[in-house]
């Protein structure tokens, strides 16, 4: 391979030229440090989830959002290890980071239980003038939620589940068949130009969805860190998609400059998953302080209104509780 190459190494190319640099073999081991304490970490929160949540409405919700984590920081580190898996490792990350956006949104629904029931709330005002699609618009006024108004957040969210997947698989099967180089600079001639505005426009209309309902329901759910749960996965999104967009930037202006046989842009590339593997696990813990810890009741949640007319309270809510770590 020639110098300043653009071209992702193979292993049998990168790593005999790596061996003697201890700075590289410094940052790899603090990668996978990194890596080992997002598993252990997430470990640790599925034991509590299954000690104190056994039978939570929003169970499998929370389950993959905890997961995402781990799973990410996985991807980004065997895309470091192994350069040239680096576009298949985004498919499943791009992926991953789409249905998490689309299950908290889910996750929104379940603290009411239904549709049905978040429906019932008749007092909900939502409007679709939020960010960061429509923050200007002044003629979209504010209503009651509704049926229609729910099915279009649904559907805006849901639109990112299909788009993101589809357009990573087409840049893998262009890239297979050598009519794209994820090193390509960004311009009008790399059709990984135009898949990433397509990315763009898609992500924006998502977050508006689920955004429009967060603020429509964040009041009722003030007491469950209900605005650190959107936070956690929506900054999964935009680290992942500003961030490479940036170092992208950065590196076509030789900001970023070659090392040897890896040119600008595969510096920035590199520089992104490892920067990726230490953003993922700071999100993993804004994740453990949102979500490891016991939920507080909900006026319109059906066992605790048969508690509260007990005047017990459910021994899974509470005693558990009480002998277990609260939130970090």
């Amino acid at each position: 391979m020639s110098n300043c190459s653009d071209e992702l190494p193979y292993t049998s190319q990168l790593y005999p030229e790596l061996r003697g640099d201890a700075t590289v073999i410094a940052l790899a081991v603090i990668v996978v440090l990194l890596l080992v304490l997002t598993i252990a970490n997430y470990v640790e929160e599925l034991w509590f989830f299954f000690r104190v949540h056994p039978h939570g409405p929003n169970r499998k919700y929370v389950i993959f959002i905890l997961t995402l984590f781990p799973v990410l920081s996985l991807c980004c580190v065997l895309a470091l290890f192994v350069p040239r898996s680096s576009l298949v490792m985004e498919f499943f990350a791009s992926t991953l980071r789409a249905i998490g956006i689309y299950v908290f949104l889910k996750i929104l629904i379940g603290y009411f239980g239904e549709d049905g029931k978040l429906l019932a709330e008749m007092e909900l005002p939502v409007t679709f003038r939020s960010p960061p699609c429509c923050c200007c618009c002044v003629c979209m006024k504010s209503s009651t939620l509704n049926s229609q108004k729910l099915k279009i957040s649904k559907i805006l969210c849901f639109q990112l589940v299909i788009t993101r997947p589809c357009t990573t698989l087409i840049l893998i099967l262009l890239w297979v068949d050598n009519k794209y180089k994820q090193t390509d600079e960004t311009g009008p001639s790399n059709p990984g130009t135009w898949l990433q505005v397509i990315n763009a426009i898609s992500l924006l209309l998502a977050m508006w969805g689920v955004i429009s309902l967060l603020r429509a329901v964040e009041h009722k759910l003030s007491r469950n860190r209900i605005r650190a749960k959107f936070i956690a996965v929506q900054l999964a999104m935009i680290f992942s998609v500003a961030q490479n967009a940036i170092l992208s930037l950065l590196a076509s202006r030789n900001v970023i400059g070659c090392v040897s046989t890896r040119g600008s842009m595969v510096q920035a590339n590199r520089y992104h998953l490892a920067l990726l593997v230490l953003e993922t696990f700071l999100l993993s813990l804004l994740a453990r302080y949102a979500y490891r810890f016991q939920d507080p009741p909900l006026p319109y949640d059906d066992q605790g209104k048969e508690n509260a007319e007990l005047g017990t309270s459910n021994p899974s809510f509470t005693d558990k509780c009480s002998n277990s770590p609260t939130s970090s």
